[in-house]
């Protein structure tokens, strides 16, 4: 299933259902399912790549279950386009349109018409082979980055220029057959941490983000609904008796047949997309707690990061370490509880599975790492809406909490060892490491060995 040749299209009698479901409303939300009629792209109307083009197009209207090479074509042209589009896609943001004025209207339709026209091909295609867990990958990349909200989230997208990002796409990089084009998320050890910046995230950066991001947002769950069978809270997508809330619309969401809705999951075993969907719930984490947990006004005077003689400023630091005690405690549980509904619903067994079971334990581990928050605080006052005060995220850093810090140590100690425990019991690679570093764990922990 991961292999990047296209697999064969089902015959339509082997998913056949009387009656597909269908959930008008979640239309807009949903991948198209046809090819876009035409393209804003100026070089696909003249010169050869538009007869290459052209010659794609017919071939696969003629036979859309059959013809792969021209297919291959297609997406090829798609990922060429988005490499293009790179260095503008801050226009679609409110940072970038707060950079280019209200005068770039026109500029911004037409590269989201842009992005329609590559998400469509990919919709096309994934219509008529809904098993190309490659190309459900890279267009789940394409929505991570589209939909970030901070440089930070953008930077946890992996490299945007050069070899990064469309570039990679197809290449292997660390993991055997791997379609990802971020490698940090190859390596067990590398953006497994919750970031400072996304610790100290404002509300009102997440209120701020563009419809285009929100309705981003919306399909990348969507995809994982229907790729990797689970919800928003891990529990079951779809599967038997559907609730009118947890519909999707078959007829464009995926192939005709619409029994993948009935089922759910009919990708579980990518390692790549359980990798992206811990991604997507550590941004939706970090977002969940800026809006649920606003991070008090300092009052006036007061200095972050020294000695307070005021009892104010004393009162003032303590509302602040309780506001980041709830805020790391929501963001910790809820990236657990991705980790493991992944490991309960497919990536714990599956192919490379010794990425999860390691990035798993590295992001225990970083929860007693000391961070940097100044410089992560610089990284969000560009991002900040309009009328902030730009100095707002250096006076609302989080101040000491030792207390915190030796509690979440004896957490750490406790879901370390559920890890380890679990993980050692699993067929994976790098089986003797992961003891060997289970075994110097307990040792270090205990008198006894």
């Amino acid at each position: 299933a991961n292999d990047a040749t296209l697999p064969a299209a089902l015959p339509s009698t082997t998913l056949a259902t009387p009656t597909p479901v269908i959930n008008a409303s979640l239309s807009p939300l949903l991948l198209p399912t046809a090819l876009p009629s035409t393209s804003p792209f100026t070089h696909h109307n003249a010169g050869p790549t538009s007869d290459r083009l052209r010659n794609a197009m017919s071939r696969i209207a003629a036979n859309p279950a059959r013809d792969a090479e021209a297919w291959q074509a297609l997406i090829t042209e798609a990922q060429s386009c988005y490499r293009q589009l790179l260095p503008n896609l801050y226009k679609l943001k409110n940072i970038g349109m707060k950079m280019e004025g209200s005068g770039n209207d026109s500029e911004v339709e037409l590269l989201g018409r842009k992005l329609d026209w590559i998400e469509a091909c990919y919709g096309a295609l994934l219509h008529h082979f809904p098993y190309a867990v490659t190309h459900y990958v890279q267009l789940v990349e394409i929505l991570l980055r589209l939909s970030a909200l901070t440089q930070d989230e953008e930077e946890q997208c992996g490299p945007s220029g050069g070899m990064g990002m469309m570039g990679m796409m197809g290449s292997t990089t660390g993991a055997a057959g791997s379609a990802l084009s971020n490698p940090a998320l190859n390596t067990p050890d590398q953006g497994v941490a919750m970031t400072p910046a996304s610790l100290i995230m404002m509300g009102t950066m997440v209120a701020s983000g563009t419809e285009r991001q929100k309705l981003y947002d919306v399909k990348l769950d969507r995809i994982f609904q229907l790729c990797l069978g689970v919800t928003l809270d891990g529990s079951s997508a779809v599967h038997g008796d559907v609730a009118a809330s947890k519909l999707i619309d078959t007829e464009r969401a995926t192939s005709p047949d619409g029994a993948r809705t009935v089922m759910g999951g009919v990708c579980q075993q990518s390692m790549d997309l359980w990798l992206l969907y811990l991604r997507k719930r550590s941004f939706d984490a970090a977002r969940t707690s800026a809006l649920e947990v606003s991070i008090p006004f300092p009052p006036p005077g007061y200095t972050p990061m020294a000695a307070q003689a005021s009892v104010l400023y004393q009162q003032y630091e303590e509302s602040l370490r309780a506001v980041y005690r709830t805020r790391k405690e929501s963001m910790r549980d809820s990236v657990v509880a991705a980790y493991e509904t992944a490991l309960t619903r497919g990536a714990g067994f599956a192919q490379n599975n010794h990425l999860i079971w390691k990035r798993y334990v590295n992001f225990v581990k970083s929860w007693t790492v000391p961070v940097n928050y100044s410089s992560a605080a610089l990284s969000l006052i560009q991002w900040l809406p309009p009328g902030t005060d730009r100095n707002l995220p250096n006076l609302t850093l989080p101040p000491l909490d030792p207390a915190h810090d030796h509690t979440t140590s004896q957490k750490q100690l406790s879901q370390l060892r559920s890890i380890y425990q679990r993980g050692i019991t699993h067929p994976m690679t790098g089986l003797d490491q992961f003891w060997q570093e289970y075994e110097s764990f307990e040792r270090s922990h205990s008198e006894s060995l």
